[in-house]
């Protein structure tokens, strides 16, 4: 590994410990960490006719975590449950991405 793509390895494991929230897989059970960044104003997204429930972004270090989930899988937080619409899995990158949504009482 090259030294910046170790410091940069480094400051997102520091990241994960500070900023990252306990999630578990639902169907596998399986625990992992994971930053979680909110998508969009939910205020906006109803005035501009859009879906109003939460979208976020699941920024997952744990590789073995990460390949486990797949579209339609449910998350557990302590924020909620949310239900993975997309995966965004770019190699260069040390975190695999998955757009959510909070899944609601309409959703069960």
């Amino acid at each position: 590994m090259s030294e910046i793509r170790s410091i940069i390895a480094d400051v997102i494991a520091d990241r994960e410990a500070t900023f990252g929230d306990a999630a578990t897989n639902d169907r596998t059970k399986r625990n992992f960490t994971a930053e979680i960044e909110p998508i969009a104003d939910m205020e906006m997204n109803e005035a501009l006719g859009r879906d109003k429930r939460e979208a976020v972004l699941f920024h997952i270090r744990d590789r073995a975590a990460a390949d486990e989930l797949v579209t339609g899988d449910t998350v557990s937080t302590l924020f909620g449950k949310f239900k993975i619409l997309r995966r965004s899995n770019n190699p260069i990158s040390l975190q695999v991405e998955f757009g959510a949504m909070k899944v609601t009482n309409k959703d069960a």
